[in-house]
């Protein structure tokens, strides 16, 4: 017998009694929702990160032929080294010939970075060498690029004009007198009376030196010798004294480690100052080395500035001047 004091069933209780069910937090329906919606959730984030502008799954530089680790291997350089290897114009090179360059420059950057990555400047002499190199020949690239004009390398010329001149050449016999048991003032005065004696048969040397002990000091043959390689072989207070004289003169004695040294000019062809238009060349290379000096010491003395340098005690006062 039905309860006569029970509610009358509502099929609308029916119905949300059924969906409250399913939004309940223990339900496996509500569970297998969630897991889809972080899916599809996950997977639209994923295509619009790696189908974004500029990514690497979606596009590749054109400008670059191969990123290595990151780093690019640029296509215009492939393409001027396969012309550098093949000898002809990159489109007539072969397939073959482009793979054996790329694949060069691919070891190549793959030794270059593994060279950084453990520091190799650090320990080889060479690459710290190259290095130096590089970096100076980046700081040079505006010197390098510009021409001077006539008129500074003219300007140039006038400053320096006794720079630029032929290379003289001298015949020469280089005497040397011991110094032995006699003192400095007394060895000099006797060198003096041998080169009189010298100046009087500059013909015939022989006696005179047998007299005064004179003998050839070896430092250079009799044959003709540059103007540089009589200051080279002599040093320079022997070539100051022996430069501005004429075949069949003397110098005046001059003392050197080994003894007094009297030199007869036996052939002598002076050096000749070059006008601009003969020097015009070396001109040139001259002003571009002092630029380029000049830029490098710039570089230097700006990377100091720069620079946290601890020395140790004994050089902190000169060593970054």
């Amino acid at each position: 017998m039905a309860d006569e004091t029970a509610p009358p069933h509502d099929p609308v209780d029916d119905w949300l009694g059924a969906h409250v069910k399913l939004l309940r937090p223990g339900s496996r329906r509500s569970l297998l929702l969630y897991a889809l919606g972080a899916a599809v959730g996950l997977g639209l984030a994923g295509f619009s990160l790696f189908t974004a502008k500029g990514t690497a799954v979606r596009t590749f530089p054109p400008e670059d032929v191969a990123l290595v680790n990151g780093r690019p291997i640029l296509r215009a350089d492939f393409v001027t080294q396969t012309e550098v290897e093949a000898g002809v114009p990159f489109a007539q090179t072969t397939r073959a010939q482009r793979l054996r360059v790329l694949r060069a420059m691919l070891d190549e950057e793959l030794l270059v970075q593994r060279g950084l990555e453990v520091d190799l400047a650090a320990s080889d002499p060479d690459v710290r060498a190259a290095l130096v190199s590089g970096v100076n020949l980046q700081v040079d690239a505006d010197v390098l690029a510009q021409q001077p004009t006539q008129q500074q390398l003219l300007a140039y010329y006038n400053a320096h004009i006794e720079k630029y001149s032929s290379d003289g050449v001298m015949r020469i016999r280089d005497l040397v007198m011991p110094i032995g048991d006699l003192g400095p003032d007394q060895a000099m005065a006797r060198a003096g009376e041998a080169r009189a004696a010298l100046a009087a048969s500059v013909a015939a040397p022989e006696a005179v030196m047998a007299r005064y002990q004179l003998r050839d000091s070896g430092l250079i043959d009799r044959e003709d010798n540059f103007d540089f390689a009589v200051r080279a072989k002599l040093g320079q207070p022997i070539y100051e004294a022996v430069k501005d004289l004429k075949p069949g003169e003397v110098s005046q004695p001059v003392r050197h480690e080994d003894g007094v040294h009297l030199v007869i000019v036996t052939r002598r062809i002076p050096a000749v100052k070059l006008d601009f238009a003969r020097a015009q060349d070396n001109v040139w290379t001259d002003y571009k080395r002092e630029a380029r000096d000049r830029v490098e010491r710039a570089n230097l003395n700006y990377l100091k500035s720069r620079a946290d340098v601890v020395l140790a005690p004994e050089f902190r006062r000169e060593a970054l001047k």
